[in-house]
This record gives C-alpha cells, sequence and structure tokens, in this order.
C-alpha cells in the first residue's frame, strides 16, 4: 500500500506539474502575440513615416492596400503564435489527465495487490497448518478393535 501511495503521490506530482506547464505554454503564446502586434504597429508607423518622407498620401489606394497586407500578417502572426500555444497547452492537458488517471490507478492496483498478498498469505498458512491437522486428527474408521 505504501508503494501504491508514493506512485500515486509521484503522478499526482507529474499532473499538477503539467498543468502548469499548460498554463506557461498559453501565456507565453498571449505574450508573443502582444509582441507580434506590438511589431506590426510598429511597422506600420514606419510605413507611414516612409509615405509622408516621400511626399505620398495615407489615402492613395496603393499606400492602404500595403497597410491593410502589413495589418493582416500581423493578425496572422499573433494569431498563429496564441494556437501554437493553445496546441502545446492540450499536450500538457491530456498529459495531465492521464497522470491523474495513472495516479488513480496505482492506487487501485496497490490495493489490489494488497488484497492479493493477504489472500496468498491465508492460502499458504492453510496449506501449511491445515493439512497437517487434518492429518494428525483422530481416525473415525470402523476397524476392529485389537483385543476383543
Amino acid at each position: 500500500m505504501q508503494a501504491g501511495r508514493e506512485q500515486e503521490a509521484r503522478f499526482k506530482h507529474e499532473q499538477k506539474v503539467q498543468e502548469q506547464q499548460a498554463d506557461e505554454a498559453q501565456a507565453a503564446s498571449q505574450r508573443d502575440a502582444a509582441e507580434r502586434y506590438r511589431e506590426g504597429r510598429f511597422m506600420l508607423s514606419q510605413q507611414r513615416a516612409a509615405i509622408a518622407g516621400s511626399g505620398g498620401s495615407v489615402s492613395d489606394p496603393s499606400v492602404i492596400d500595403l497597410m491593410d497586407d502589413t495589418q493582416e500578417r500581423t493578425a496572422l502572426a499573433a494569431q498563429t503564435d496564441i494556437y501554437k500555444g493553445e496546441q502545446q497547452a492540450r499536450g500538457y492537458n491530456d498529459a495531465a489527465k492521464v497522470a491523474g488517471i495513472n495516479a488513480s490507478n496505482s492506487m487501485s492496483a496497490a490495493r489490489l495487490r494488497a488484497g492479493a498478498s493477504l489472500f496468498a498469505g491465508a492460502s499458504d498458512m492453510f496449506s501449511r497448518f491445515g493439512q497437517q491437522a487434518m492429518q494428525s486428527g483422530t481416525a473415525t474408521g470402523t476397524t476392529a478393535p485389537l483385543y476383543g
């Protein structure tokens, strides 16, 4: 039973670690996405400055298309980062669920092993002492008396 408790504790610890890693994966992907958005805003700012410096207008259709493309690519990169983090978190959460199931199963297995060991011990004791008691008991046969 003690081995089962120790194994259960290991699996529960593993489950907790996996859950923490899932949270960290999501948080890291959100930080990465925020950085992508920041980079995109910076790139748009540089584009505006370059257009204004060259005497162009931000209302020019080709400039609008260029800036829209920049915004779309920025959004796609950020959403991809978030998706990757969510996928990674799902993997960690799945591993955490498996660890939780293993923790539960380890205690069930420990109980079964303990019960089987107890049964085997009782069976062994009966085979040692029960058969001897039956063999050394008084005979109840119908044999003729020696004298008489």
